[in-house]
């Protein structure tokens, strides 16, 4: 059971790699960013821990709508970055975020009146909409 008293988070990793392993002895492969490719790894957690905000590109406080960490150097909005993630990977974000109490709506409704957590530790997290998942 989790615990209700912790907050959800949305936190995501990135690692670089060449896109040709075999080129990398070249003198400035890595160098060039049209060489680099990008694993994004993305987790939905209850409660949060001092390691994965320290190494984590991204955290979202989902509990409390808020970014807490972007080290992109952009300004999005949670909203925004929700978004994002989420478009990306729909099944299993909205499968993570059910099993912790929190339902996201219809596909077509902005993601900004469907994705609601309740902040207070009392009552924990409620669903945000009914209807179908996406």
């Amino acid at each position: 059971m989790i615990n209700k008293q912790k907050k959800i988070y949305l936190v995501a990793n990135y690692s670089a790699k060449p896109k040709n392993p075999r080129m990398t002895h070249v003198k400035g492969y890595i160098a060039n960013p049209e060489n680099i490719a990008w694993d994004e790894s993305v987790v939905v957690t209850a409660g949060l821990k001092t390691k994965d905000l320290m190494s984590s590109r991204v955290v979202l406080n989902i509990s409390e709508q808020k970014v807490e960490k972007n080290s992109f150097g952009n300004e999005k909005s949670f909203y925004e970055l929700f978004e994002y993630f989420y478009n990306s990977s729909p099944k299993d974000i909205s499968n993570a975020l059910r099993r912790l109490g929190i339902t996201v709506g219809k596909k077509d409704d902005p993601v900004q009146q469907n994705v609601q957590a309740e902040s207070q530790a009392s009552e924990g997290p409620k669903p945000a909409a009914t209807g179908e998942l996406v």
